[in-house]
């Protein structure tokens, strides 16, 4: 019976440390790639912009097919402000997906568009209060579409339009 359950304690452990774990496993190099990619933008957008990182992601399966970013912005915004930010955020990430040499030929598409790149970005007031509801509080760009939405009805964009179109409007100003 003793040598059952010394035995018993044995695998479990020999399981709890290897079997549930990731140790030894290696991410792809185009895995650490993105991230670096990521990490360094949200960093000179945290710098000139004043963008939080709230989070990150993307599709990573085989090759990258698209990379995410998330944001607090502690900054009201109007829809013509809101635009120049979300498109600036965008270029700025495109910018440094397409420029990195090394990481092209991991990308499923080149260059990257406003199509492979998700970003969200979540407004607050200047003491990170939530705004009024009328207010736009989150502005997204998922497969190159950009929507603005206000807290009063979060399900439905007050306004939508494409990254060309965004990017259109803000060269005619």
């Amino acid at each position: 019976m003793k040598l059952f359950f010394n035995v018993g304690a044995i695998l479990f452990m020999f399981s709890f440390l290897f079997g549930c774990s990731s140790f030894g496993y290696q991410s792809p190099r185009y895995v650490k790639l993105a991230h670096e990619i990521t990490e360094k933008t949200a960093k000179e957008l945290k710098a000139q912009k004043n963008l939080y990182l709230a989070g990150t992601g993307g599709q990573m399966m085989d090759d990258i097919q698209m990379l995410a970013m998330s944001f607090d912005y502690y900054q009201e915004v109007d829809l013509k402000t809101g635009r120049k930010l979300i498109v600036q955020v965008i270029n700025e990430y495109l910018s440094a997906i397409n420029n990195n040499k090394e990481v092209r030929p991991y990308l499923h598409e080149y260059p990257f568009t406003a199509k492979n790149v998700e970003i969200r970005i979540f407004v607050y007031n200047p003491d990170r209060s939530e705004l009024p509801l009328e207010k736009i509080y989150c502005i997204e760009c998922i497969n190159g579409d950009l929507e603005y939405y206000t807290r009063s009805n979060p399900r439905q964009a007050i306004y939508e339009e494409t990254y060309e179109q965004a990017s259109r409007a803000i060269s005619s100003e």
